[in-house]
């Protein structure tokens, strides 16, 4: 079987809870039973329209939303007579929504509301996360990272260690745990390679990580030095 790696997938850095990708997630809870409609945006841009029946009736406790498939089906179904064809979804009302990125470049964030709410009342937007949201994300370059709310201006640092070759196969450890308050509570997080960080939402955020120092392994931050030269007269005699 021929095994194939989305490029976007190791070429991204820098995550914004306000612009997800592949590599960050946001879990949204819908506490009160009702039909939603949803909009996948890119920047300001609707990309792609869903729907969310919260019923009481319902068993299923997680369903997961792929923002880049919703904007690709969009696309291809332009002109389509029924426009909730395939972006249908059911949850129970103590369950989650998590909406993640399947593919490609990202930059997705949803806005929600009820469907029989005046549209003039604040909508649920993503790029503002609520008391009670997650954003999980995974750090693949090894290296030091600033976290930071922009909403409150706290922050907190995460230090993604270099992968070390054992003789078994390597698992990331489970995911860190990581409250968003008035701060972040730990400040300081040590991370295994590719170890996930779920970040619980206290107060209205948005939370941006970006890498501040890169770790490329053992001696990279040794000074480099031309074999075999030295400067005239600094041998000792």
């Amino acid at each position: 079987m021929l095994t194939t790696f989305d490029r976007f997938l190791f070429t991204q850095i820098g995550l914004d809870s306000a612009s997800l990708t592949m590599l960050g997630t946001v879990v949204h809870g819908f506490r009160e039973a009702g039909e939603y409609r949803g909009t996948v945006r890119v920047a300001d841009r609707p990309e792609a329209t869903f729907y969310v029946s919260v019923d009481k009736s319902c068993a299923v406790a997680q369903v997961n939303i792929d923002l880049a498939k919703l904007a690709a089906g969009n696309a291809a179904d332009a002109g389509c007579c029924d426009e909730r064809a395939g972006s249908r979804f059911v949850v129970h009302p103590k369950g989650y929504a998590v909406f993640h990125v399947g593919s490609g470049p990202g930059g997705y964030s949803v806005n929600v509301r009820r469907a029989d709410e005046d549209p003039k009342l604040k909508a649920y937007d993503s790029r503002e996360l609520q008391p009670g949201d997650i954003y999980s994300a995974v750090l693949i370059r090894p290296g030091t990272y600033t976290v930071t709310n922009t909403l409150s201006k706290a922050q907190g640092e995460f230090t993604v260690a270099y992968p070390v070759i054992g003789k078994t196969a390597f698992r990331p450890p489970p995911p860190v745990n990581i409250e968003c308050g008035q701060g972040f509570d730990p400040r300081a997080v040590q991370l295994q390679p590719s170890q996930g960080i779920n970040i619980h939402v206290k107060a209205t955020a948005r939370i941006k990580i970006e890498l501040t120092r890169p770790d490329d392994g053992p001696g990279s931050h040794e000074p480099t030095r031309r074999s075999g030269w030295e400067k005239a007269g600094s041998r000792s005699t």
